[in-house]
């Protein structure tokens, strides 16, 4: 019998609860999707009792008042793609009940749930007599968050205004007074499409309210007792002929989109080994002088360097045949005029990438990504750099990329970009912290530390330079990997969590370039991937099939990869990856 793990929890339980939060959800017996995957995340945490009342009267709110325009837009996006996954009708279960109390009147059901809060998905009328029921009173979710057709009209603001990023921010508005942001989150904007722009967004809306309700079970919220507030998105903005500009978004937009994609997926990624001077400064990063290095057979990327005994490994994501989506972790030695490709040293039946490798205690180990698993994995070198072995599961049972293991103050801190309800793995950061490498790793109190598009994506392990603990991310708004951004950690400990953006690395090589994902140093090496295709005549290091001659005994490592464009050794030529990452 096979043994499977419990999903590794997201949430920490807020200090000083005596017991889970309850919550009735007040519902008709079918709902939107996004509130049936609310219910199964909220299902999952110990600090919070979801309990379902459906009825037959309970109809859901519309959104009222939609232009004509843009009324007619949806409707015909609405023909051609369907209605949003998130909103379509799925039935909402609730616990089985005795015949006796499936002819109580609705209020009765609710009262003897003993609920804390009632989220009413039905008419607004009925919100006033619930909140009697529970001291933390009623929230009604309004028809932004419900309507099939027209919820979420805000989120084509950031599609007429030609954004990159849009925020997804729900409220809570408790009286006249401004409302109250409960959590939000910001992701690539889907200018081709609103229906798309939309399930994009509504796939975080169960995230959104189980952190909105963990504020709530923390005390971070203090609401009135038995008082009335209305669950919603923003309003929209934009005003004039907002169709006329939805439709212009859309059409501007898509033949950028197809271009960068289909010329990404001919290309794929190439290694960048920067050359000399002084280290990269996060305040004002640029690439400088530098040399490329690339597979000799698909690609390489996500990059992680490490300098062992006097050699330098950069262990790389390698995907031999892009048609296939699956890759392995391969190391590659980088020796006197070029660099080695050692082999495969950690191979599964899935994708595997993000190789971060470290020492510890006098044994190295790795974490990677494989996320195909649903889990987060540690792996220890029984004959390093090319025998591994698992031997834990630091997360298990979560679709979890890029992570990155740091060990600060005597605890450990792990990153993981994680996807709670199938949304954008690039949007979301976790942060879990543990007392051995090994684990047990809990979530951190502040987690998610980072809900951002724009910089939430790891990319790369945390570094120290000039006295400042640096945390790479990526910068997926534009596109995936578009750019890597490194954020300074101003407060990391067991109970507190604060970054501020530096500064925003784009590879300027070329107009072929678009991004760069991944950037690591060790050892005096500092390498990054780029993906698109550099410019004719980039210098590459040669790859060696057979071991390397070794140096001269007067020429440095340092020396060899600082000699000009096409010495001995390196060749220079505009051959180009093929394929994409993912």
């Amino acid at each position: 019998m096979t043994v499977v793990p419990s999903a590794t929890s997201l949430y920490a339980t807020p200090d000083g609860l005596q017991r889970p939060l309850r919550v009735v959800l007040v519902t008709p017996p079918q709902v939107p999707g996004w509130v049936h995957a609310f219910h199964a995340l909220a299902s999952g945490c110990d600090w919070l009792e979801p309990v379902v009342v459906t009825t037959d009267d309970a109809v859901l709110p519309q959104v009222v008042k939609v232009p004509l325009g843009l009324r007619a837009f949806i409707a015909f996006e609405h023909a051609v793609l369907g209605v949003n996954r998130s909103l379509a009708r799925v039935p909402m279960l609730q616990a089985a009940a005795t015949p006796a109390d499936a002819v109580l009147p609705l209020h009765e059901r609710v009262a003897a749930a003993h609920p804390d809060l009632v989220i009413l998905f039905g008419p607004e009328a009925w919100a006033e007599s619930l909140a009697r029921l529970a001291p933390l009173g009623c929230w009604h979710a309004s028809g932004s968050l419900l309507d099939r057709r027209h919820a979420g009209l805000s989120l084509v603001d950031p599609m007429v205004r030609g954004e990159t990023a849009t925020q997804i921010a729900l409220m809570l508005q408790a009286g006249e007074g401004a409302p109250l942001d409960l959590a939000a989150s910001w992701g690539r904007t889907r200018a081709t499409s609103f229906l798309k722009q939309r399930e994009d967004a509504f796939r975080k809306l169960p995230g959104l309210l189980v952190r909105g309700l963990h504020r709530l079970a923390g005390g971070y919220l203090r609401p009135s007792s038995h008082a009335v507030a209305t669950l919603q998105l923003p309003p929209m903005s934009s005003t004039g002929a907002i169709a006329l500009r939805t439709l212009w978004s859309t059409v501007r937009s898509s033949p950028r989109w197809l271009t960068g994609w289909f010329r990404n997926v001919r290309v794929g990624w190439t290694l960048v080994l920067r050359l000399g001077g002084l280290p990269l400064d996060p305040e004002s990063p640029a690439i400088g002088s530098h040399a490329l290095l690339k597979a000799p057979k698909g690609w390489w990327g996500d990059p992680f360097v490490v300098a062992a005994n006097g050699r330098k490994f950069v262990f790389v994501e390698e995907m031999a045949d892009p048609r296939s989506r699956k890759a392995n972790i391969a190391c590659v030695e980088l020796v006197a005029g070029g660099a080695q490709r050692l082999g495969v040293a950690i191979d599964e039946p899935g994708h595997l990438s993000f190789p971060q490798v470290f020492e510890w205690q006098g044994t190295w180990y790795m974490t990677l990504e494989s996320g195909y698993d649903r889990r987060v994995s540690l792996y220890q070198a029984t004959d390093f750099p090319m025998g591994w072995s698992r031997i834990a599961d630091l997360v298990t049972g979560r679709v979890a990329v890029d992570p990155v293991l740091h060990h600060h103050e005597g605890r450990w801190y792990l990153f993981a970009n994680v996807a709670e309800n199938h949304n954008n793995t690039c949007d979301e950061l976790f942060l879990f912290v543990a007392d051995r490498l090994e684990g047990p790793y809990l979530p951190h109190p502040a987690s998610p530390i980072v809900c951002d598009v724009r910089r939430a994506r790891m990319a790369g392990r945390l570094f120290r330079r000039g006295g400042r603990l640096v945390r790479p991310g990526q910068d997926c708004a534009p596109g995936y990997g578009n750019a890597v951004v490194f954020n300074e950690v101003m407060e990391l400990s067991p109970t507190a969590y604060r970054e501020r953006a530096l500064s925003r690395l784009a590879p300027r090589l070329a107009r072929m370039v678009d991004g760069c994902h991944t950037y690591n140093a060790d050892g005096g090496i500092e390498v990054l991937d780029i993906l698109g295709r550099p410019p004719n005549g980039t210098a590459f290091l040669q790859v060696f099939d057979a071991p390397a001659l070794p140096p001269p005994s007067n020429v440095t490592f340092s020396d060899r990869f600082g000699m000009a464009r096409n010495a001995p050794g390196v060749t220079s030529h505009g051959a180009a990856h093929t394929g994409p990452r993912r």
